[in-house]
This record gives C-alpha cells, sequence and structure tokens, in this order.
C-alpha cells in the first residue's frame, strides 16, 4: 500500500494525500469538520484522524490556535504527518500514532476545549468484510469502540468544553446513552438528508461536558432532487474563518 494520489480539499488551498488502494476520507468528514465552532485560541483533539482530512479543515473553518490528531495505525499516522508537511502546518497540527484510549494520559484529563470524531460506523460483530485491514480498521470497532471513544473524550475535555461525533442514525441511542453516561450532555443534534426525499441516515451530534439538558434538533438536507447542493449545504461548506 504505497501508491498515493493528490486531492484538492478546495479549501484555502489545500491539499490532502491518500492511498490509492487504502481508506479514503468521505463526505461526512468534511461534514463534521464544517459543524465544529470554536473560541480563538482553543485546542481541538481529532479522535481517529486517519489521513488528516479534518485536522487540515479544521484550521481552515476554526480559530483554533492548535489541532492534535491521534491514529492508531501506524501507516495512515505517517501519512497525515506528511499531510500536515504538504500544507506546511506543522506550527498548527500535531499528529500523535497512540490509541485514542491513551489521550488522557498523553494529553492530560481536563486539558482541551474541543474533541471531534467521526469513528467506524459499524460494530465489531456486525459481519461486513473488507479485504483492506487499513479499510477494515477505519470502518469496524475492531480496535477501538464507541464507549471508549466516548469515555476518552469525557476525561480530556475541560469544564464546558465540547464534543462533536458524526455517525449513522442507525446507532444514535447508542450515542447519546453513551455521552450523557459520561458527562457529555447533547446540546444539539442535527439530522443529515442525502435529499429531502429520502430518510436522515447520518447525524451529527454536539455535546457539552456537564452542560444543561436541552436539545436543539436540526436538519440538513444536502442535495435537492436535480443532484445539486442545497443553499444551507453550501453555505456551511463554503465557510471559511476570517
Amino acid at each position: 500500500m504505497d501508491t498515493l494520489r493528490l486531492d484538492d480539499l478546495q479549501c484555502n488551498g489545500l491539499k490532502i494525500l491518500q492511498y490509492t488502494d487504502g481508506y479514503c476520507f468521505t463526505s461526512d468528514a468534511v461534514l463534521l469538520a464544517n459543524t465544529v465552532r470554536c473560541n480563538r485560541g482553543d485546542t481541538i483533539v481529532d479522535f481517529g484522524c486517519g489521513n488528516g482530512v479534518i485536522s487540515l479543515l479544521l484550521t481552515a473553518k476554526t480559530p483554533c490556535e492548535k489541532v492534535i490528531g491521534i491514529e492508531l495505525q501506524r501507516d495512515v499516522a505517517s501519512l497525515a504527518v506528511k499531510n500536515v508537511e504538504l500544507n506546511n502546518l506543522q506550527d498548527k497540527i500535531t499528529i500523535l500514532n497512540d490509541d485514542i484510549a491513551n489521550a488522557p494520559d498523553a494529553l492530560g484529563k481536563e486539558s482541551v476545549q474541543v474533541v471531534v470524531c467521526n469513528p467506524p460506523y459499524f460494530s465489531a460483530d456486525s459481519g461486513e468484510k473488507r479485504e483492506s485491514p487499513q479499510i477494515a480498521l477505519s470502518r469496524h470497532e475492531s480496535v477501538c469502540n464507541l464507549e471508549g471513544i466516548i469515555q476518552s473524550a469525557s476525561k480530556i475535555l475541560k469544564f464546558g468544553g465540547a464534543f462533536y461525533i458524526i455517525h449513522k442514525t442507525s446507532r444514535m441511542a447508542e450515542v447519546i446513552t453513551y455521552c450523557s453516561q459520561n458527562k457529555l450532555i447533547p446540546k444539539t443534534l442535527t439530522l443529515i438528508y442525502p435529499k429531502i426525499s429520502k430518510k436522515a441516515d447520518t447525524f451529527v451530534l454536539t455535546c457539552k461536558k456537564q452542560g444543561k439538558h436541552s436539545l436543539n434538533v436540526e436538519k440538513l438536507v444536502v442535495y435537492d432532487e436535480d443532484g445539486n447542493m442545497t443553499q444551507d449545504a453550501k453555505a456551511m461548506y463554503n465557510k471559511l474563518y476570517d
């Protein structure tokens, strides 16, 4: 797995290298990055950062001071480092080749303001088979699970810190339950509709650590019936931090 291609992220001149025969980022990663909000000077941790796409976009989409990407797979983490260097963002992004479970020890408990995660969507026993081990690890909870991800996020977030996660609607109950059990109180639930004529298949949940219980439900329709991106989606995707 050594063949790479160069893609244009179409945002602030950012470029990204991806393995042609490995896991490549999807629109869900871009969608999540466009959802994140933070204050100037905040540190954002990107759990399971993959090749670094979310980390890269966050430097253009938010006023954060620093992004720390954590990726378990050594070859993928190395590629993320290359992408940071490719975009001359070494002063903004740090990539750690480590397990998400080790984040509280590596970064310190209650040390950051924001955590984002585009996790594996399928449980370890889902039965779906993928030929590439890299793809399998990126799509299945074989080495990390949803509960463990959320526990680590809660531990490293400061009081009032924000947790952003994107997932499939079929697992929404699990996500909300684990977040609530770990003091990450759901504040905004955005249902993602591929088209208005289709059911929502994905959602973004924003939580606040030890926040008050109140949940705002929103929706985003990505494409109209002709396959054109909606104005709401365009407005979000085109957002840049000035």
